[in-house]
């Protein structure tokens, strides 16, 4: 495929996941072209070696806008839109693998963004709860027919898409009114890029299509996805012409995790580690491990933080009273 590439948007806490995620690329779908979208200011040369992939950061960048205001949870993928490398791409959240030939959805001729096809519809209670306050919308954008779309929102962990479909100004306006209301959309992206991506198909400013890209690993049971993407020593075992991206969106897949089936990403993890350090067996899984724990450590940390920056302000707040 001409003009392609794949793009995982990545921040400290989750690096751990994207090279497992690469790992999953590379497996799969052979030398494609990989760049991160990093958020952050760290290290990111084991991937830039191992798989030789390109690096968007805020010193990459070249629009202002983006800089200052399209880093950080819930903005960052959106960069592709505009700083893509390529005029088509696959965007994946870090905590993601692909399993198959997911690229034969790819089908730019027809389309100019393809979209996970959703296996079940939403309610208003649930539209409000994972993409956008309902009763915000309609005295917002009145114009907008959510409505007619409660059987088509997605998760946005990937989606295929054409670079500069949006102007800049659009962006803007969403960054702006966000910033203004910062409840009505829901879960960073997800509930404005729904939104926009529906707002621009109704207008027919945009090719929208369809496919089903996407497993949400909460929505299954262990067993059944044990049965579904099974992973022996010798790796994945594709049935059926499977094609999908498999999205942690809930627990994370670490080594030894019991509340999720990490097999896929703990298979990519180790690929990774024995493509960088020639690790293998038991000093692969102790290396993972160490990740683990220090990634857990960095989470715990930051909750903290968080937890102590609320209390401080109320604590201040109070005062004032």
């Amino acid at each position: 495929m001409e003009d392609f590439g794949i793009i995982v948007a990545c921040c400290f806490q989750d690096y751990l996941f994207a090279k497992g995620c690469c790992a999953s690329i590379r497996h799969f779908l052979g030398d494609v072209p990989i760049a991160l979208i990093v958020d952050g200011t760290f290290s990111v040369s084991s991937l830039e070696k191992a798989y030789g992939v390109q690096v968007i950061n805020r010193n990459t960048i070249s629009n202002e806008v983006l800089k200052n205001r399209s880093f950080g949870w819930g903005k960052t993928k959106m960069i592709a839109f505009w700083e893509s490398p390529w005029k088509h791409f696959l965007v994946l959240d870090a905590d993601t693998n692909v399993w198959g030939n997911i690229l034969k959805y790819a089908d730019f001729e027809q389309f100019d963004v393809i979209i996970d096809k959703a296996s079940y519809g939403y309610s208003d209670e649930k539209v409000s709860e994972f993409f956008f306050e309902v009763s915000g919308i309609n005295q917002n954008f009145p114009n907008f027919n959510w409505q007619a779309h409660r059987n088509d929102y997605f998760c946005t962990g990937t989606f295929l898409a054409t670079r500069g479909i949006f102007s800049l100004d659009e962006y803007i306006e969403i960054l702006d009114f966000t910033e203004k209301y910062p409840k009505i959309f829901k879960y960073g992206e997800m509930g404005f890029l729904n939104f926009m991506l529906f707002r621009a198909a109704d207008a027919g400013r945009i090719r929208l299509g369809k496919a089903p890209m996407q497993l949400i690993v909460p929505d299954f049971e262990q067993e059944e996805l044990k049965k579904r993407f099974p992973v022996k020593e010798t790796g994945p075992i594709l049935q059926d012409d499977e094609a999908t991206v498999i999205h942690w969106c809930g627990p994370k897949p670490r080594l030894s995790t019991n509340k999720a089936y990490a097999e896929p990403m703990s298979f990519a993890r180790r690929q990774f580690i024995h493509k960088e350090r020639g690790y293998t067996g038991a000093m692969a899984d102790f290396w993972l491990q160490l990740e683990d724990s220090y990634s857990l450590l960095n989470v715990y940390k930051n909750k903290v933080i968080k937890k102590l920056g609320q209390g401080r302000k109320k604590l201040i707040s109070n005062r004032l009273d």
